[in-house]
């Protein structure tokens, strides 16, 4: 079981504010602390969608020490998806805290510290919410949570970790029974949506996919019931991030190995399309992987419009990647490079577009 035991307070960011219509990108490290450690220092920095290799045009410090603490694993594969809210006005994410960085060394998730998650507002300004996990037996990760920005919270994890929970009306958090493993959550068209890979699907007899949820399509029940709405193909196994249009006819889906798969919905049934590939910068020996994690796509347009932050990286992990841009004009699409980490300490994680 999963017990809140605080409500953190309101912090102040730096000065300045997200423009609307850019991105946001969830970053870990700050190019001096060892990402191998395990915890990492955070930051929420913003881009123009057109601008090519440009460095930040605003970022956000989220605090790693006192009473406001938060933090996650950068050098974790499954850690720091960003979601927007539904009604976007806020940023939001998971990870740890309750302690400060580094006050006790070790991967984060075997540590008896407090998880949770938190939200960011256009101006900065920073709520958290901790809880802690019953189940010290086993590794509880926090990968991402969806929010419909009126105090609502959809979690995303692993060991149970998919979770409704209202701060203020429940201290207990809501375990989805039926659905206990999940890479990430997000909010489309006032609908939640969960995504499995290979392996999260493997452990509990269910195909690797999108799923939605019934009987609410925002549950808060724990018997809540999940239901396939869009099966990967097989030789896709290490599905992130997704998309899906307002349309509910056209998905995309970043697998941390191959890139992003293109999966289009005709006369009721989910086909394959194409798989977007990554040109790679680090020589393939030395490269952690070819694919992307965050991913989110501007529909608006008649040529979609993805971005996303890619896996590549020294020393078996993500470190030293991208911020991508694809104009999806076919399986050929060139992928536009829009900001670059700079350091094998610094790895670009979740992204979303800017809390307006």
């Amino acid at each position: 079981m999963l017990v809140v035991v605080g409500l953190a307070g309101l912090v102040r960011a730096q000065e300045g504010h997200f423009q609307p219509g850019r991105l946001a990108v969830l970053r870990a490290g700050d190019g001096r602390l060892d990402l191998n450690r395990r915890q990492s220092a955070v930051f929420v920095d913003e881009f123009t969608t057109n601008d090519l290799a440009q460095a930040a045009a605003f970022s956000v410090r989220i605090p790693t020490n006192g009473a406001n603490s938060f933090f996650f694993n950068g050098h974790a594969g499954t850690e720091g998806t960003l979601t927007r809210s539904m009604n976007g006005r806020l940023l939001a994410f998971a990870g740890y805290g309750g302690v400060d960085l580094l006050q006790v060394n070790g991967t984060a998730s075997r540590l008896d510290i407090q998880r949770g998650y938190a939200t960011l507002d256009a101006a900065g300004q920073l709520h958290t919410y901790l809880y802690h996990s019953k189940m010290t037996d086993a590794k509880l990760i926090p990968r991402g949570v969806a929010t419909d920005g009126t105090n609502h919270f959809w979690g995303g994890g692993n060991t149970f970790g998919t979770f409704y929970h209202e701060p203020g009306a429940s201290n207990d958090p809501v375990r989805f029974t039926a659905f206990p493993n999940s890479r990430s959550v997000r909010i489309i068209e006032g609908a939640l949506y969960a995504n499995m890979n290979a392996a999260d699907g493997f452990l509990i007899d269910q195909p690797a996919g999108i799923y939605a949820f019934e009987p609410l399509a925002l549950p808060r029940a724990t018997n809540t019931l999940a239901k396939l709405v869009l099966q990967t193909a097989p030789e896709y196994a290490k599905a992130a991030a997704f998309d899906i249009n307002p349309a509910g006819n056209l998905a995309y889906v970043a697998d941390t190995a191959e890139g992003i798969q293109k999966y289009v919905k005709t006369n009721g049934a989910w086909k394959l399309a194409y798989n977007l590939r990554i040109p790679q910068n680090i020589p393939k020996k030395l490269n952690a992987g070819a694919g992307c994690f965050g991913l989110t796509v501007d529909f608006r347009g008649a040529t979609p419009l993805l971005f996303a932050t890619t896996t590549e990286g020294y020393g078996g992990s993500v470190n030293s990647n991208r911020v991508v841009r694809i104009l999806d004009t076919g399986a050929t699409a060139q992928v536009a490079t829009l900001a670059q980490a700079g350091s094998t300490n610094i790895a670009y994680r979740g992204i979303a577009f800017t809390p307006q």
